[in-house]
């Protein structure tokens, strides 16, 4: 369940990770060649790869400051703009549905002993 925070609003259990700003980045002689969907998985590690293909069909990737298709191939010298990306984040790993049955089991229990068990 979620918590409120000291705000008082509440806190879903996933929390968003922003990559801040604006990236540029120069493609060097090693990284010439490679597909702009490969380097910027590379590059946006954790985010899936449906986002990347995304923000490259809205032309949010440039490249020398125009729009370029998954299968562009990078040469040395250009210039790419990486533009900022949300992704989500598990804050904690889901409970396995055995634990949360034992969990409920639990909080019924009246009394126990080695003999009875009384079950509200």
């Amino acid at each position: 369940m979620s918590g409120a925070n000291a705000s008082g609003y509440l806190e879903s259990r996933t929390m968003k990770t922003e990559i801040p700003s604006v990236k540029m980045v120069a493609i060097a002689d090693d990284e010439a060649g490679q597909r702009i969907d490969n380097f910027l998985r590379t590059q946006l590690k954790g985010v899936p790869k449906s986002m990347i293909y995304r923000i490259l069909r809205k032309g949010e990737v440039r490249v020398n400051k125009k729009r370029v298709k998954p299968e562009y191939k990078l040469e040395a010298g250009d210039e790419v703009r990486i533009p900022p990306v949300r992704v989500s984040e598990k804050e904690e790993e889901a409970v396995s549905p055995h634990l949360q049955k034992v969990a409920a089991l639990a909080d019924v229990i009246l009394y126990e002993d080695d003999h009875i068990l009384v079950l509200n």
